[in-house]
């Protein structure tokens, strides 16, 4: 291959790495990169044991490395060691760049390949040769890519099934992130994980952005996971004022003034201290034509500028997301976006993602509301409630819907219907608190809400059924 490699030291250690913990992209990568492209006889070294363990049919692991290492000169053993060392050490933050850009060389490499064969065809005479030479390799530049196809030979990949399951409930905190609220996270088995796509369903000024927010907030500060909020109706600045009310636990018109007291400021300074670099909102407000694709950018961005990489998306809301196609319905437009949303949480290793959708009333104007949505004697909004169209919803992971009547206003609570996870009927009926007030959404039972502080409800709560059954019962701190 022509082409010299034009990467530092460090991005050609990544493409190391990268190659290490992916096997589809160490077996891509290797079809184009040898070990001569590599800049210092220690990253050859490395790149030539990859290879060799291809050719013998493994996966190339540390491990590997480490105990070939042993059989290098003495003298190279240390510098080696180290090479090692910082391999394993590396966190890569920029994968889909380091993907891009190695594509984009590999492309380059083949067009140049192809140039000059063809160059030398068309001066000895062979015209048509060479015009085919080159419009075969052209193509073949334009394919090459270094996403991992999603596939398996299925019966022969079952011990490398099994590795990816073992990492993957070790690290199960890591991919998997609870929302607060017990019976969601119960029908989530943990909470929602990479890869998943979850729709809240709600009627029009029913909680749908407060819920997520709510989402938001717990996931950066109860889980210490990175979050990307996108604002696509109202302001940024409106959005922060939600979460801000919400952590501080003050009255949303007393943050929306800057009334926040002396004692409460100082708590969230030294909160806020601690959580650097875990939520970014990012307002797209200001037009009605943003699609995923938007979103994609605003995630390359923050990798370009900051390294930075969330492991949850929040789009409030999805119904706001425009189709990449043009001159199509406002139904093709819904389900083209959350369609894409879909895809969106599969790219980069994954992301989970949360969005919601407007409802519809199947029963406006009807005497009688069906009967399998009433639970509990109130009615609860289904899937099929979305507005539009359900197939916007259909490739989402999980469906909810938050419903609020007259009375549960009142008594500041919202009742929501879990209606499925992974095509599976869940059917799961719970109630929480939701004060918007001070922007809370939150489940009593669950000790770890600390938007809340649940655990303190729940001890007055259960004092108060003591002391019903026991007047003369004194409870004593």
């Amino acid at each position: 291959m022509a082409e010299v490699f034009r990467f530092d030291t460090e991005f050609q250690r990544k493409i190391i790495k990268l190659a290490l913990d992916d096997d589809a992209f160490c077996q891509q990568v290797s079809r184009h990169v040898q070990a001569e492209h590599f800049e210092s006889d220690a990253l050859r070294w490395a790149w030539q044991q990859v290879q060799r363990e291809l050719s013998s049919g493994n996966a190339p692991t540390l491990m590997v490395l480490r105990n070939r290492v042993r059989d290098v000169n003495p003298v190279l053993q240390p510098r080696y060691q180290a090479l090692i060392t910082a391999i394993e050490q590396d966190v890569i933050r920029e994968e889909a760049f380091i993907r891009r850009t190695l594509a984009e060389w590999v492309q380059r490499a083949v067009f140049v390949g192809a140039f000059q064969e063809s160059r030398r065809l068309f001066n000895m005479g062979q015209v048509d040769q060479a015009v085919t030479l080159m419009r075969q390799e052209t193509t073949k530049a334009a394919r090459v890519t270094f996403e991992a196809p999603d596939r398996e030979f299925f019966f022969e990949e079952f011990l490398d099934r099994q590795r990816v399951r073992r990492r993957i409930a070790k690290q199960e905190w890591d991919y998997t992130h609870p929302t607060g609220i017990v019976a969601v996270d119960q029908v989530l088995d943990g909470g929602l994980s990479r890869g998943e796509l979850g729709v809240w369903i709600a009627d029009s000024k029913g909680g749908k952005s407060l819920f997520l927010v709510h989402l938001a907030a717990f996931t950066s500060r109860t889980t210490q996971k990175p979050v990307l909020f996108i604002v696509l109706e109202g302001s940024r600045f409106q959005v922060s004022n939600r979460i801000e009310s919400l952590i501080s636990r003050t009255l949303y018109r007393d943050v929306k003034r800057g009334d926040i007291d002396p004692a409460t400021f100082r708590e969230l300074m030294e909160e806020y201290a601690q959580l650097k670099g875990l939520l970014v909102v990012r307002g797209m407000a200001d037009s009605w034509s943003y699609t995923v694709a938007d979103i994609r950018a605003e995630l390359e961005e923050l990798k370009a500028l900051k390294g930075w990489r969330p492991d949850q998306i929040v789009v409030d809301y999805g119904d706001l997301l425009r189709s990449q196609q043009k001159g199509v319905s406002e139904e093709q437009h819904q389900r083209d976006a959350f369609g894409d949303l879909k895809v969106l949480s599969t790219q980069d290793r994954g992301y989970s993602v949360w969005t919601a959708s407007q409802a519809r009333r199947p029963w406006s104007g009807k005497k009688e509301i069906p009967k399998d949505s009433i639970i509990w004697g109130k009615p609860v909004l289904k899937p099929r409630d979305v507005a539009d169209s359900y197939n916007k919803v259909r490739r989402a992971d999980f469906i909810g819907s938050i419903n609020q009547d007259k009375e549960d206003k009142a008594k500041k609570m919202a009742r929501l219907w879990l209606a499925m996870y992974r095509d599976n009927p869940a059917e799961v009926y719970c109630e929480v608190k939701q004060d918007l007030d001070r922007m809370v959404f939150a489940d009593l039972l669950d000790k770890s809400n600390r938007p809340d502080r649940p655990e303190a409800i729940a001890e007055r709560e259960q004092e108060k059924k003591m002391k019903a059954a026991n007047p003369n019962l004194k409870v004593v701190d």
